[in-house]
């Protein structure tokens, strides 16, 4: 059991903890329409450890994770964009260009705003849940070695760098050879989606374009299960202590508080900002 005071993270009084209502706002939204549409999705990272460990956020942390299987990724989308309330957006590659093309989505409260300088350039500001999309996995040295391409090359191509800090030459350098390195990243790609197809039945791994490595595991994740969440019920792999223990070792022990990071600019975050007649 968990003796600790943590409110000085995420007291009823704090910016964080208005914030990570707004997200289970999200959540609750995002919830409902995958179950709507038979749609399965997992909480993953550190919203599920805090799920077991805490019941709901961990203190300090400042985002919502979930996990759904890319062969889904089109009925969601679909189903997010034609459903989600007015003031929530459903964001991706194809409605911002500062996203990454595969890897990730993203539903966000347009009523909201925080400063997080690595997406400051994406279209809405506002508060998000992240929705991330896994594959099956091919070997862990042909996924580093496909990223260290592909990943770079995306980042430029999509304005994910951090070649904004360089001389502007070199930018346009950067964005070049970014552009012409683009269809072998491409095809390294196709060929390892091709090999994980014939090769792989239970693994899976973050979709290209993530330089996350680590895996799950089907067995661990179907049929899936619920889990309690900030006094919500949501879903969860059926196995979330292997499902855990596989990429954190021994996550019911807290961090340093040294390594208790709040990622966002929590000063910053602005809420209840409602959009003009004209937006």
């Amino acid at each position: 059991m968990i003796q600790e005071d943590f409110s000085k993270y995420n007291g009823e009084d704090t910016k964080l903890r208005q914030a990570q209502i707004c997200m289970l706002n999200i959540m609750v939204e995002v919830d409902k329409i995958c179950r709507k549409n038979n749609i399965p999705y997992w909480l993953d990272s550190g919203t599920l450890i805090g799920a077991v460990r805490h019941g709901g956020f961990i203190p300090w942390d400042d985002d919502i994770d979930i996990c759904i299987l890319e062969k889904d990724y089109k009925r969601l989308r679909e189903a997010l964009i034609k459903e989600l309330p007015s003031r929530y957006i459903f964001c991706d590659s194809k409605t911002d260009a500062y996203f990454f093309e595969t890897c990730y989505c993203r539903v966000k409260d347009t009523y909201t705003s925080c400063n997080y300088p690595l997406f400051c350039k994406q279209k809405s500001l506002g508060l998000w849940i992240d929705i991330i999309t896994l594959i099956p996995a091919t070997p862990k040295w042909y996924k580093s070695g496909v990223e260290y391409i592909y990943g770079r090359v995306s980042r430029e191509i999509h304005n994910f760098s951090t070649s904004k800090r360089l001389p502007k030459w070199q930018c346009l350098l950067n964005k070049t050879i970014a552009y012409l390195l683009y269809p072998i990243a491409y095809i390294l790609r196709i060929i390892g989606n091709i090999w994980a197809k014939y090769c792989n039945n239970q693994e899976l791994m973050h979709n290209w374009g993530s330089s996350f490595n680590s895996r799950r595991y089907l067995n661990e994740i179907f049929p899936l299960s619920k889990i309690e969440f900030e006094n919500h019920k949501f879903y969860a792999p059926c196995n979330t202590h292997a499902y855990l223990q596989r990429i954190y070792g021994d996550y019911m022990k807290l961090p340093e508080k040294s390594k208790r990071q709040i990622h966002m600019d929590v000063e910053s975050m602005k809420f209840n900002i409602y959009p003009s007649a004209n937006d």
